[in-house]
């Protein structure tokens, strides 16, 4: 009678029906998030030995592996690509692996590139040839471009709807080089955020696409010659020194597809090179610099009587690179819940690494976090959740559009994506509590969750909620915004290590990455547990 009794209960256990309370189960899921852990495993993906985890290196690689273990440590079943059978022949075994593995391609300048002036002086024209590396550089293309086309001059090229300033004004940038400075006007900085002239920037790069302008030519006025970024280096800089770039941003990458992507051209010349083209226009540069002004819009040439000559030179190789794709299986397989970060970043280079503690180890391990949370309740959630880590984020949002692309799972079941990036640093010194949330304004349910659940669970953060029929951000949730599916997002402080050598285990303010992880756990519960 006993063995019968204890046979039923281990039923009833396994099935639900008694045991942990909804309750119970949560309390032990937020148990799990511990700092000890998190300092560990951040410790671990951001130590010299990742070197940096640049997509398809060595320690990327192996940072892989460790999510990976992890992941089958807390419980989460593999969701990657299926294995291959042991007969080396093409067929697939019913197993997956944790990895979705693809090439993307890497795009080098090459040592053959020419930028030329080419001027019309009365029956005749004159040619002057840039010198690479001392008039000019290039942001590396995808592909080998020859192409001569006139300049048009723009100012700082800048554009921003709230002040209805645009230092394009009526110009025709179809067909034409646009000559610009770097930066932008000093008024900005008075009457704009920072992230309102970030988004200005983009704004402005996307209109002279838009505009069919071939390209972009920009220059620093103060730099008489092309500064390299090697340039000055002390041995040991500080955060506010010029420090060198790592190896990363000599190279462009790209998913392949049925065509070229990115023919949009980014060349920087020296301001000698820029007086040059303007020679004999009538601009003046400190004048604009100095009358640049949101009420009295400055005009300029509509175009400039010079054409410039430019042929790139590109060597093309394949990397293989890989997502990490795990899943927590719900009592539901038609409805998903994505959650995901970035577990690459910008590798080493001229020997420095850049560790990539906050961006994005914090994220990465947030992810892990609430796998292993959510394993830790003993409850089968009523959707499923996707755990995923995706790399070539710092070159493109590569992983997360290569998943959104070929799914593990059908792309319309997927009802949300919650994205970590960069989830461990203060706002500011004084401001401690603040963390922004991104979503979309079609799913106020977010919001009222988020309210209910930092009262219940006494999470101590001051949130600012943004939400937006286009939810912004350069980040992986974009590919699943693009996608037509909802996102969620917690961010805090974009501090000045930011894409440095010094973005450090050590600056790392763990008590709000805590806040965080914990804050995602309770919504993401409500939300694998209630309808949207």
């Amino acid at each position: 009678m006993e063995k019968k009794i204890i046979f039923t209960l281990l039923i009833l256990l396994s099935a639900g029906q008694i045991g942990f309370t909804q309750e119970e189960s949560i309390e032990k899921g937020l148990q799990a998030i511990t700092t000890d852990a998190i300092k560990a495993q951040l410790g671990f993906l951001s130590s010299d030995w990742m070197e940096g985890r640049e997509a398809g290196k060595k320690g990327e690689l192996l940072s892989a592996d460790y999510i990976a273990s992890m992941l089958q440590l807390y419980g989460v079943k593999p969701a990657g690509d299926y294995l291959r059978g042991r007969d080396f022949e093409n067929s697939l075994t019913g197993t997956r692996s944790y990895f979705q593995n693809f090439v993307i391609l890497k795009s080098l300048e090459g040592d053959k590139n020419i930028l030329r002036l080419k001027t019309t002086k009365g029956p005749g024209q004159i040619t002057y040839e840039f010198i690479h590396d001392l008039d000019f550089t290039i942001n590396t293309s995808f592909h080998p471009v020859e192409t001569e086309a006139p300049v048009i001059f723009a100012g700082y090229g800048f554009l921003n709807k709230k002040t209805n300033y645009n230092d394009f004004g009526t110009m025709d940038l179809n067909g034409k080089f646009v000559l610009k400075m770097s930066g932008y006007p000093a008024w900005a900085d008075r009457l704009l955020t920072m992230q309102e002239i970030n988004e200005s920037i983009m704004d402005s790069e996307r209109y002279m696409i838009e505009a069919g302008a071939l390209g972009v030519i920009e220059f620093n006025p103060s730099d008489r010659v092309i500064v390299q970024v090697q340039d000055n280096v002390l041995p040991d800089p500080s955060p506010n020194e010029r420090i060198p770039q790592p190896d990363i941003y000599n190279a462009r990458y790209s998913l392949p597809g049925s065509s070229f992507p990115g023919k949009f051209l980014r060349v920087n010349i020296s301001a000698r090179a820029a007086e040059e083209v303007l020679y004999g226009t009538g601009i003046n540069i400190p004048e604009y610099i100095k009358k640049a002004d949101p009420d009295h819009p400055f005009s300029f040439p509509e175009i400039i009587p010079k054409s410039l000559y430019l042929k790139t030179d590109v060597k093309v190789s394949r990397v293989m690179v890989r997502n990490i794709i795990g899943v927590i299986e719900g009592k539901n397989n038609n409805e998903i819940i994505v959650a995901g970060a970035h577990y690459d970043h910008v590798g080493k280079g001229n020997g420095y690494i850049w560790n990539g503690a906050d961006d994005n180890g914090s994220g990465t391990v947030g992810i892990m976090t609430l796998a292993k949370a959510f394993m830790a309740t003993g409850l089968k959630p009523e959707k499923t959740i996707v755990i995923a880590l995706w790399t070539a984020e710092e070159v493109g949002l590569l992983g997360s559009r290569y998943f959104v692309q070929n799914p593990s799972f059908p792309l319309k079941n997927i009802k949300l994506n919650l994205n970590f990036d960069m989830i461990s640093r203060y706002i500011s010194e004084t401001e401690k509590k603040g963390v922004v949330m991104t979503y979309n304004k079609s799913h106020p349910f977010f919001r009222e969750i988020t309210e209910k659940n930092l009262k219940e669970y006494n999470i101590d953060l001051d949130v600012d909620y943004q939400p937006s029929d286009d939810p912004p951000g350069g980040t992986d949730h974009r590919s699943f915004v693009e996608a037509g599916i909802p996102v969620m997002r917690f961010k805090p402080g974009h501090r000045e290590e930011y894409h440095t050598p010094f973005d450090e285990a050590g600056t790392v303010d763990w008590d709000i990455m805590e806040k965080i992880i914990r804050i995602s756990f309770t919504n993401l519960w409500d939300l694998a547990n209630n309808n949207f």
